[in-house]
């Protein structure tokens, strides 16, 4: 923890929000908008996975939001700070920027009273630095709901460039911001691995759409062995075909068999595993109730 006083990472003339219109709290209740904008920022279980980060993402990778749509990806807004900048398939989460942070006697009343709030505020409004690089990424920022509609491009562009020049330090962003983008599908491996739990953010809600994510390619690798099977099917049916080459296939086509009905097994298993643990649920719910 520094020995130095923290500051707002802008100056008072450089903030987007006036006093006007943003909710100061009064001294008794400033260690409750704290706590209450700490759970905002912060995710203690993601940034206990630092360690396993590495095979989620890259270091310092944040697409500008043009880029975003370059990459045909749908742009969501999340509430949640365990789900800024995970990314699946074609969608992508991004954390609304608070207009708190953007005005310069909260940041300095708040959030610079504390040093773990001050460094989780501060990476944040870097990840936006990154986010909103040219005009057109404001403008889909603004109409995705992220950033207040009242900000012009002159004075983000100008707010940005001070934000990016007075944290030159990078030593200020740790942990989870270190790797920006990450992937979610790696996220949930690292989260069983660790032994949390079994996804850390789970997307289905149903099974058709779990077991249809999750199991294409197993399809695809049956469709290649099949047309495998065949060749050799093929092969076998030649006269004076050698011996080496009529057991490979016997053994290869054994091998597929037993492969394929161990598979068929698990996924069953999977299913049933799964309907009755949700029914467990449903239970314990009800009589909860």
């Amino acid at each position: 923890m520094p020995t130095t006083k923290l500051t707002p990472p802008f100056q008072p003339g450089s903030q987007l929000i006036t006093d006007d219109n943003v909710r100061i709290p009064i001294a008794s209740r400033t260690t409750t908008e704290r706590d209450q904008l700490l759970r905002t920022l912060r995710d203690e279980e993601l940034e206990s996975m630092h360690g396993g980060l590495w095979y989620a993402g890259r270091k310092g990778n944040i697409s500008p939001l043009h880029h975003q749509r370059v990459l045909r990806r749908d742009i969501v807004l999340t509430e949640k700070a365990r789900l800024h900048l995970i990314w699946f398939g074609t969608v992508i989460y991004v954390q609304r920027l608070p207009d708190e942070l953007l005005n310069w006697t909260y940041f300095a009343n708040v959030v610079s009273g504390d040093w773990v709030l001050h460094q989780a505020a501060t990476r944040f409004l870097l990840s936006y630095a990154r986010l909103v690089e040219y005009p057109s990424d404001l403008d889909i920022a603004q109409s995705c709901g992220l950033i207040n509609k009242a900000i012009s491009w002159r004075t983000w562009r100008d707010f940005r460039a001070e934000v990016l020049e007075r944290v030159a330090d990078r030593r200020q962003v740790h942990d989870r911001f270190e790797y920006g983008e990450l992937r979610l599908g790696r996220l949930n491996q690292i989260y069983r691995i660790k032994g949390f739990g079994l996804s850390y953010f789970a997307v289905h809600r149903e099974y058709s759409s779990y077991f249809g994510d999750n199991y294409m390619a197993l399809v695809t690798l049956f469709a290649l062995v099949s047309v495998a099977l065949s060749a050799m099917q093929v092969m076998s049916s030649i006269d004076g075909i050698s011996a080496a080459v009529a057991t490979t296939s016997y053994r290869f086509a054994i091998a597929t068999l037993l492969a394929m009905s161990g598979c068929c097994a698990g996924m069953l298993a999977l299913y049933f595993g799964l309907y009755v643990w949700n029914w467990c649920l449903i239970c314990v719910r009800r009589n909860s109730q």
